[in-house]
């Protein structure tokens, strides 16, 4: 069976096994870590009073050399009134929608005071929280949007089922309660699934915490079944929308198989869909507009920050200046590709084909290109290793010192490459998985040591001092810390960005006033290396719009309790960069003996037995 990349939920593979690591303690602390939390940013406030308004909704700052913000650029956002915001979208947007009730339960409003932090204050901690509205008087305008009334907001988490957490959860075997319905707002039973528990800890802390107008986020959840269907994903969407005709949806896991039906049927009927959404191409966003909304970058934008930084820093004249081949130190680079066709990661196999576009355009040659069957696993017995041997020999034969790896974990082509004492330069695009430092400890280290990555993810000092785990421990402060770690913290970003969308939306609630709100989000790159930039531009439904550069070393820790050494060290502090803006010079002129170990660790895949119907070759 081919790996298939969590996003929303790393790591929980439908009937595959799950084993991660974590090391007892990460000691590394970065004093901005907590400095971040508290620096100051422009905040344009119109009213005289931001803590009482009619009506809250983004809009640039008006003085356009007002300098950005130090921490995200949320906090650039002001008040505005409700003319701000008018027409209508799909599905009745912004107008009074009859809405079954039956299962949605009492009026719950939110509390009026919110606990705001910082200065200039905003909702939480985190920098891409959005300003303060502490209090909230005046007409929310009640059903606004299917799923809205004006008590509630309500909003289903279509959970993977057939899952085994045993490995996450603090109760021991946890397998999921498939073709089940939880209402997160009822008192939890005992021994409930820690998904379920989970889910209900995040609505008490946003709710608490973001501004939803009189309006309570109302959280249900439901286990998808055994099924492996594109049937049974369209009839589970078609009970899910009859039973709670929610405002948006979310899944958890968006990676279980036929994730995309589910997602069709539900924007047809002009749900919200919000989600992680790793690996999809700009027309997947823009096959229902607004009504799509994703987290991590698109394959394109992966593909320009990825490729305009070979072309930047790796292009002629600069030479090989990473490779473990002394021999090649100073010679013009000759580029290779390895990547993958794997049928299971049609994404990945995008994300190459654009790298390739892109590179073509700035004039560079691939002059050798293989690729791998299997993606996703660290180790597994249905890819042997013939095919990275015979592409490490192709590679060495044809002069190739530097391999350019766009995304697709696997580890048989540095075991191969050692064998043959053929060591190159390697650039791999990060997917969440190949640069965590569990997998970057699984690759042959001869080969690996000096090997980069682009990545997304941002840079972790300590697991433990994420914004996402003190943020749960706030609701929960006895919560299991591996439960934390694996099941609550990769919810988190796509939790808070559904909460931002509500919130900048204002009072009247629908597709077009979130777009509108997340649209008037200024364009301003991240200047800490724990948040990345979060903009949308135009045509565009998706957050993250930059990436860091990490470079291993075999030799490094990120802390003296680490058992097994080697880490990704984070070029210039881990700083992040947008697309085009890579600093000038060779690959490694900005790298430095004291660039930080990256603690980020989410863990790996085994894939145990190979097929019995397919060749185990490759």
């Amino acid at each position: 069976m081919a790996s298939v990349l969590t996003v929303d939920a790393p790591g929980k593979g439908a009937s595959r096994d799950w084993a991660r690591k974590y090391p007892p303690l990460v000691a590394v602390l970065l004093a901005l870590a907590l400095a971040a939390l508290v620096l100051p940013s422009a905040l344009h406030v119109p009213q005289s009073n931001p803590q009482t308004t009619l009506e809250y909704a983004p809009v640039p700052p008006s003085d356009e050399k007002t300098p950005p913000p130090a921490n995200g650029n949320l906090s650039s956002l002001g008040l505005a009134g409700s003319s701000s915001f008018t027409g209508a979208g799909p599905g009745g947007d912004e107008g009074a929608l009859p809405v079954d009730n039956s299962l949605l339960g009492g009026n719950k409003k939110t509390a009026t005071a919110k606990h705001c932090v910082g200065n200039p204050p905003r909702q939480t901690e985190d920098p891409l929280s959005p300003p303060c509205v502490a209090d909230f008087h005046g007409d929310n305008f009640g059903a606004t949007y299917q799923g809205v009334t004006a008590d509630q907001v309500t909003v289903l988490f279509y959970v993977q089922g057939f899952t085994d957490y045993t490995n996450t959860c603090r109760d021991a075997a946890q397998v999921t309660p498939d073709r089940h319905y939880f209402d997160l707002e009822q008192p939890a039973q005992p021994g409930e699934h820690c998904e379920v528990r989970v889910l209900r800890n995040w609505q008490t802390y946003f709710n608490d915490r973001f501004e939803t107008y009189g309006r309570r986020v109302h959280f249900w959840a439901y286990f998808s079944g055994s099924g492996n269907s594109a049937e049974e994903r369209r009839a589970d969407a078609a009970d899910n929308y009859a039973r709670l005709h929610p405002f948006a949806v979310m899944t958890v896991a968006d990676g279980q198989t036929y994730g995309d039906d589910y997602l069709d049927v539900m924007a047809q009927r002009n749900v919200l869909n919000f989600g992680s959404f790793l690996g999809r191409d700009e027309a997947f966003f823009n096959r229902y507009p607004k009504l799509i909304w994703g987290y991590q970058p698109s394959i394109e934008h992966q593909a320009d920050l990825y490729s305009t930084y070979v072309c930047t820093k790796m292009k002629g004249p600069v030479e090989a200046n990473f490779t473990n081949m002394p021999q090649d130190v100073g010679k013009p680079r000759k580029f290779g590709m390895w990547h993958t066709d794997d049928a299971g990661h049609p994404e990945l196999q995008k994300l190459a084909a654009a790298v390739k576009a892109s590179l073509q355009k700035c004039g560079i040659t691939i002059a050798a290109d293989n690729t791998f069957p299997e993606a996703g696993f660290a180790k597994s017995a249905h890819y042997a290793p013939t095919k990275a041997q015979t592409a490490a020999a192709d590679f060495q034969t044809k002069g190739i010192t530097t391999i350019l790896w766009p995304g697709g974990l696997e580890t048989n082509f540095s075991a191969a490459a050692a064998n043959i004492g053929y060591r190159p330069e390697i650039l791999v695009m990060g997917d969440q998985v190949i640069e965590t430092e569990t997998n970057g400890g699984f690759q042959d280290q001869s080969v690996w040591d000096h090997s980069r990555v682009i990545s997304n993810v941002p840079y972790v000092s300590d697991e433990r001092t994420q914004l996402c785990y003190t943020a749960y421990k706030e609701v929960e402060p006895d919560a299991d810390d591996a439960e934390v770690r694996a099941d609550a913290c990769p919810l988190y970003p796509q939790i808070r960005q559904l909460f931002t969308g509500i919130q900048v939306a204002g009072p009247r609630l629908g597709p077009t006033s979130v777009d509108k709100g997340f649209h008037a989000v200024p364009r301003v790159a991240s200047t800490n290396p724990m948040v990345p930039a979060c903009f949308y531009d135009v045509n565009d439904y998706t957050c993250v719009k930059d990436a860091k550069v990490e470079h291993w070393d075999q030799t490094g820790r990120t802390s003296t309790a680490q058992q097994t050494p080697g880490c990704y060290r984070g070029t210039e502090q881990a700083k992040r960069y947008l697309t085009g803006t890579w600093p000038p010079g060779n690959a490694t002129a900005q790298d430095t003996p004291n660039d930080p170990c990256d603690a980020y660790d989410g863990g790996y895949l085994i894939n145990p037995a190979p097929p019995s119907t397919s060749d185990p070759t490759g």
